[in-house]
């Protein structure tokens, strides 16, 4: 066959591979999906519009300006791991050139995949920097859906008394993803429970003050932060009462460690644990939700979902990130250990007994029935297919 008609042919068999997978697209402010169909291309635009809005209020208290170039998301819809890949540039404090990749069923991707992904793009406008791993991406997981964060309780459960934990004064260290993907997959599950842990500690102004933490942390250093913050004289301290919390089963922190002692669990929220169960075991490929922009098709692995973000640092200075809140009513935490507890490696939770962790309960949740927002954001309804 002449070798021009064989170019045309692949050119047209490509043009029609990409159109069955990517035939429509929707354009809402700040965003451009580019889906199967229109009807999808839809539901991902103004979803994602939703979430940067409200995302925005919540972390930041205003919403973001409008940027100057639309975010593409590419939508992969199927019975694949839910996953994605958003990637952005830092140059001399300023954040652009967003692009994003989203897959899995429309129901994961609508109320898991685009929120994690989102909530990146709003850390690294007010950062404008990258941020550490371990809060960037436990930052992300506190709006997945509970069935999401319910893995990453399991996993950590599975690895808390083993070698495989990662010590907090390393885990806030990391910069790049571990070469081993157990490991990476550690460092979501601990990412995730030690923000969790932060952002409830402070009840109305948690995301604001992890936010402030951060920024001091950067500037000043873990310690330094954390004592400011929180009110922990050193990283161990902090790790002593952190693993002793999530032992104890991630009670409420406005629970009195007296309470659970004398055997009274903390209030559980119940929002269809049944269901998220079986939701858990009727997804057996998963992703990782990531920040890498080598490959371009999201990979499922064995055993988890998520999809992972690592830097690329270029010649000219620009940074190109790959990528890709809890929102709690809770009294002051009681007092912190005593030094002799920290030392001795105990935590104010010790002896207690250990209750199933409690799924979180926010406000802003993605559901079956649409996102109830808070006051001062938009509510996005979502289609009658999910209801």
């Amino acid at each position: 066959m002449d070798a021009r008609l064989v170019r045309a042919c692949l050119f047209c068999t490509l043009t029609l591979i990409s159109s069955s997978v990517f035939g429509a697209s929707h354009a809402t402010e700040n965003f451009v999906a580019q889906a199967p169909t229109e009807e999808i291309a839809r539901r991902v635009a103004e979803c994602a519009e939703f979430w940067r809005r409200d995302l925005a209020m919540q972390w930041l208290g205003q919403p973001l300006p409008t940027w100057s170039k639309p975010c593409p998301i590419q939508v992969k819809v199927g019975q694949i791991g839910a996953g994605g890949a958003t990637t952005f540039t830092f140059d001399h404090g300023e954040v652009f050139g967003w692009n994003m990749e989203v897959q899995g069923t429309l129901e994961r991707i609508l109320d898991s995949v685009v929120p994690h992904e989102v909530n990146h793009t709003i850390f690294a406008s007010y950062f404008r920097r990258p941020v550490p791993r371990w809060a960037d991406e436990g930052a992300a997981t506190l709006f997945e859906h509970e069935s999401e964060q319910r893995r990453q309780v399991l996993l950590l459960d599975e690895v808390l008394e083993t070698s495989r934990r990662i010590p907090l004064s390393k885990l806030l260290q990391i910069r790049e993803y571990p070469s081993d993907m157990r490991d990476v997959l550690t460092l979501y599950a601990e990412g995730y429970a030690l923000t969790h842990y932060l952002v409830s500690m402070k009840g109305d102004q948690g995301r604001q003050v992890f936010l402030k933490f951060l920024k001091d942390a950067h500037q000043q250093g873990w310690e330094r932060a954390f004592q400011a913050h929180y009110g922990y004289g050193s990283i161990k301290e902090l790790e002593t009462e952190w693993k002793g919390w999530v032992v104890a089963g991630w009670p409420s922190l406005s629970t009195d460690p007296a309470t659970l002692a004398a055997g009274e669990a903390p209030q559980q929220s119940q929002p269809r644990q049944e269901q998220q169960l079986a939701a858990m075991d009727a997804v057996p490929d998963l992703v990782v939700r990531s920040q890498s922009p080598q490959p371009k098709e999201l990979v499922p692995l064995p055993m988890f979902d998520r999809t992972l973000r690592v830097p690329n640092a270029r010649d000219d200075g620009r940074l190109t990130v790959n990528d890709a809140s809890l929102r709690r009513t809770v009294e002051a935490p009681a007092p912190y250990a005593s030094q002799q507890d920290v030392n001795s490696g105990r935590s104010r939770w010790s002896g207690q007994s250990e209750v199933s962790p409690s799924l979180l309960s926010p406000n802003l949740s993605p559901t079956a029935d649409g996102i109830p927002s808070n006051s001062d954001a938009g509510h996005y309804q979502f289609p009658a297919s999910r209801r």
